[in-house]
């Protein structure tokens, strides 16, 4: 890879992608969403529980992987904009980082080697570097993804079919790290190693031949350029490009009201619903699949309105689901508790189809006022921002759960042992730019703080402060954060129209350095 020069191809436009490419380019997703789930959540208990490291190592361990891959967002993400080959930069990005995703993903999920689980030094490496190696070419390959997305259709609909492909995909394939315990259990598998084995070879084989699909059959659109800032000037003017300050402000109040609820959906089933585990696991299933049922509507809405009032709208009906939340309690409806909590999952996985796809095709639109002033594209440093911002306030929101939960004095159980430390803070999640997986994460991350023979489906009797501190973080504070981010949005000023005048100065820009290209070269 070299620095980018100048492109000598200012006339090509992209066209639409037809529908068997479209779901060439969203085929990675599908496995990248898949390793994710696992990674943070079964991959730490296993290598605590069965390699025989201690708890501390593990904790340390994913805390400094974790925070190497949020301080790498930015920088990937500029140097996936820099960078010039023939081949298009980001079809090279993806294919180079799907090497190391794979590689990480394979010797991370079969730590293999006969060597005794006394010699703690050798495993803590073989931790560290497989892990490190899995964060680092994910998060490569997921903003290089992204930034393609962004940029091979310039329509302002075009952009939600592209997203709304891609958070489809990646949400069935954390459906399938999700359903696949439940599978090889009910085949006689049982246990962490069984489970990943299996799904490091699904994504082993799966994610280079969707990679080599993708790049071979989905065309990369030339490289707007002028000339390139240097990394703090792309700070800076980031910072000044209002539009996507708003935006960003938005979508990370949204996500702070999915986080919350989702990471304390295991205590609000058990003990204000009465909910066992099986019905937990339904939930969650019920919710991603009307995530995915409902994405088609929230593309027909955004077409007759505009896609800031459609994930409005999207938002403002989960708000209309959890303001039933304090009235679904045990006490109130008895035995019929759950079947009215699954109503209120459903209405809020209806909404979550336009979280996954909206707000990151609308990015794409506010990065056209950047390339509009600058003369240059830098997507994947806007879509690296984006994913670092997110996971500062999905850390401020779950970490902000547990501690008023623990400030109220709720009792997770008598039964269960103190949460281990390296899955009991979530908020740490690699999954910035796929909310699919994080959601599902958060969800499931409180159930793995109990070991397979602890873990009890009995509600735990609480005080009332604090079971209705949990009922107010579950489904008050998720309406004040999605009440928030609508009053940001509702009169978003990018629309059809203004990403189509965008759209037209880029494109005379593009002229004007083709002729004086022209005039040089005379």
């Amino acid at each position: 890879m070299t620095a980018s020069q100048p492109t000598s191809d200012h006339s090509v436009i992209p066209k639409e992608l037809s529908l068997p490419r479209l779901l060439a380019f969203a085929l990675p997703a599908l496995p990248v969403a898949a390793f994710q789930l696992p990674f943070v959540i079964l991959v730490p208990k296993f290598y605590a529980d069965n390699v025989g490291l201690s708890l501390t190592a593990v904790g340390v361990i994913i805390a400094i992987v974790r925070l190497m891959d949020a301080l790498l967002d930015p920088m990937v993400g500029y140097l996936a904009d820099t960078t010039r080959v023939k081949w298009g930069r980001r079809r090279t990005w993806c294919a180079v980082a799907a090497i190391p995703t794979t590689v990480g993903a394979f010797f991370v999920f079969n730590p293999f080697p006969n060597v005794a689980e006394s010699n703690s030094v050798f495993w803590g490496a073989w931790f560290f570097i497989w892990s490190m190696m899995l964060s680092v070419g994910y998060t490569a390959i997921s903003l290089s993804h992204l930034s393609w997305g962004a940029e091979v259709s310039l329509n302002y609909y075009g952009r939600n079919r592209i997203f709304a492909a891609r958070e489809v995909l990646a949400v069935i394939g954390t459906l399938v790290a999700t359903a696949l315990p439940w599978i090889l259990s009910r085949l006689g598998f049982h246990g962490d190693a069984t489970v990943l084995i299996v799904l490091s070879a699904l994504v082993v084989v799966s994610l280079p031949l969707f990679v080599i699909v993708m790049v071979t059959f989905v065309p990369e659109p030339p490289h707007v350029h002028q000339q390139h800032h240097n990394f703090f000037e792309g700070l800076e003017g980031l910072w000044a490009n209002e539009h996507f300050m708003r935006l960003l402000g938005a979508y990370a109040l949204g996500n702070m009201g999915n986080a919350v609820p989702a990471t304390l959906l295991l205590y609000f089933a058990r003990d204000y619903v009465h909910a066992g585990e099986d019905a937990q696991r339904f939930f969650l299933l019920l919710y991603f699949l009307c995530g995915v049922l409902s994405t088609p509507i929230w593309m027909r809405l955004s077409r007759s309105t505009s896609k800031h009032r459609a994930w409005c709208t999207a938002m403002l009906v989960a708000c209309a689901g959890f303001i039933w939340t304090p009235f679904i309690g045990y006490d109130f409806l008895g035995s019929w508790s759950p079947y009215a909590f699954g109503v209120i999952m459903a209405i809020a996985g209806v909404s979550v189809g336009a979280d996954l796809m909206l707000p990151v095709s609308m990015q794409a639109d506010v990065i056209d006022v950047d390339t509009a002033r600058t003369g240059e594209q830098h997507t994947g440093f806007y879509f690296a921002s984006w994913a670092l911002a997110n996971k500062i306030a999905l850390s401020i929101a779950l970490g902000f759960g547990f501690v008023a939960l623990g400030l109220a004095g709720f009792d997770k159980g008598g039964d269960h042992p103190k949460p281990p430390v390296a899955i009991s803070a979530p908020a740490t999640t690699s999954s910035s730019v796929t909310p699919a997986a994080e959601q599902a994460q958060a969800s499931l991350s409180p159930r793995n703080h109990v070991s397979a023979t602890t873990a009890s489906d009995e509600p735990v009797q609480q005080t009332p402060f604090a079971i209705w501190t949990l009922v107010l973080l579950y489904g008050v504070v998720p309406i004040v954060l999605k009440l928030g981010a609508v009053s940001l949005v509702w009169n978003f000023p990018i629309g059809a129209k203004e990403q189509e005048k965008l759209r037209e100065a880029i494109e005379a820009q593009i002229l004007r350095d083709a002729e004086q290209d022209g005039q040089l070269g005379h």
